[in-house]
């Protein structure tokens, strides 16, 4: 068995892959500044500060003009993986809890509530907010409650 420990391995294939995006992201805007200064030199003085407004307006704009919020490709684009154990018996009443709300939202918005993107963070939420202001005899409680 190798000395290097899975989570090292994990660690160094996230850092691989957050910086082949960063490269692809770099590559991108570089690609698409040439672009915008080729078209600049091409048209006339009032007409590319023209355009380049309407580039600048319509990218910052773009959110706020849609009703409903665009969705990124991938959890894994905007959002930290993280890994956790858990008790079988708090696995289950998770799931439990994920199919009834998602089945409540639902039915309230016509759409799903997502168990990555939407779920997970809102429990943890939840979580944090619950234990804000606990101190440690009361966490300590908590805890041979869960054990």
């Amino acid at each position: 068995m190798s000395d290097e420990s899975r989570a090292d391995r994990l660690r160094r294939r996230r850092r691989k892959q957050r910086d082949q995006q960063s490269e692809r992201n770099t590559e991108s805007e570089l690609s698409n500044s040439t672009d915008s200064e080729q078209q600049s030199t091409s048209d006339t003085g009032i007409e590319s500060a023209t355009s380049d407004e309407h580039v600048e307006t319509s990218e910052t704009d773009e959110p706020s003009n849609s009703s409903k919020p665009s969705k990124p490709m991938s959890v894994k684009d905007t959002q930290v993986g993280t890994y956790m154990y858990l008790p079988e018996n708090q696995r289950s009443e998770l799931d439990f809890r994920y199919k009834e709300l998602n089945l409540e939202y639902e039915r309230s918005f016509g759409d799903e509530l997502e168990k990555n993107r939407h779920f997970y963070p809102l429990v943890v939420q939840a979580g944090l907010d619950a234990l804000d202001g606990m101190d440690g005899e009361e966490i300590r409680d908590l805890l041979f409650k869960i054990e």
